[in-house]
């Protein structure tokens, strides 16, 4: 389960996110939804080294009472209907045919909207919070949906420079400016991908120990600072804005997906951020943008 905030960009927003919906959660029957053949899937089961019957085969992937003899039995059509979630034919004790309906492109299976920061004066609308305040943001002067003129982008990038400066000094004081070994080069270069090891070697560090008190939290990521506290406010100043996702026309788009002319393999955070936020700060003034907080 992860939750991830997504920039949609103009109106029609359920519209725009449809394509996208996990059909196994929402349950719409939609023409998103289409027919996979999973026939393999299910042979492999029956001649494996453990080969199952063919009933339980279909039942590993929930087809055991979705069985029909010809094609023209199957009911895939309405909300309500038999073969919504796939089917398999099976003539004879043979399978001919396993399928299952899904939606390939799945990536949320229910969303709420989040919080814009906007100018003084300006207005927008809110939202319900999302699940557990994630991405909400219902104070003075915030929205959910407004128009990108009415967004306060730099505001909101000056207030995550001033929140990043602080937490790299924190890190810094605690260190006393003392260097370490970052994770990745001890773990794959001085210990040789021996995790063990190296996550002693790493955790004895003293400037490690140093910012594991003030960072009370077990996953908090330490070598984020071993930035220089320039590149590191900037960082922030640059994310900022930058959400998980964004959807512009119907399309979803993350960081790798080939936006932009980026390499899909090669596209570094900081290269999706320069390129989203260009982005940003060229789109009409009256263009619609509403933050919402997906999960799956």
């Amino acid at each position: 389960m992860s939750h991830f905030g997504v920039l949609v960009i103009g109106n029609d927003i359920e519209k725009q996110l449809a394509p996208y919906h996990e059909f196994e959660s929402t349950g719409r029957n939609d023409q998103f939804v289409q027919d996979v053949d999973i026939t393999d899937q299910v042979l492999a089961l029956m001649t494996g080294e453990t080969p199952l019957p063919l009933n339980e085969a279909l039942n590993r992937h929930g087809l055991a009472d979705k069985v029909v003899a010809n094609e023209s039995e199957v009911n895939k059509i309405g909300d309500e209907c038999e073969h919504k979630y796939g089917y398999a034919i099976v003539r004879d004790g043979e399978l001919v045919k396993a399928v299952d309906r899904t939606n390939p492109r799945n990536t949320w299976d229910w969303w709420m909207v989040g919080g814009l920061k906007l100018k003084p004066g300006a207005q927008g609308t809110l939202g319900e919070r999302g699940f557990m305040g994630f991405c909400a943001s219902d104070g003075a002067g915030r929205a959910d949906i407004a128009t990108v003129g009415a967004v306060d982008f730099a505001g909101m990038r000056d207030d995550a420079g001033v929140v990043a400066a602080a937490e790299w000094d924190k890190a810094f004081a605690a260190r006393q400016g003392a260097d370490w070994v970052c994770w990745v080069h001890m773990r794959d270069v001085i210990h040789g991908g021996d995790i063990d090891a190296a996550r002693a070697a790493y955790d004895e560090q003293p400037a490690v120990r140093a910012m594991r008190k003030v960072f009370d939290h077990p996953f908090h990521d330490l070598d984020r600072y071993a930035a220089s506290r320039g590149d590191f406010v900037q960082c922030a100043r640059d994310s900022a804005t930058v959400l998980y996702a964004i959807v512009a026309d119907g399309r979803w788009a993350a960081k790798g997906d080939g936006w932009f002319g980026m390499s899909t393999d090669r596209a570094s955070q900081e290269d999706w951020n320069l390129k989203v936020n260009t982005m940003l700060d060229a789109l009409p003034e009256d263009t619609l943008l509403t933050v919402v907080d997906c999960h799956i």
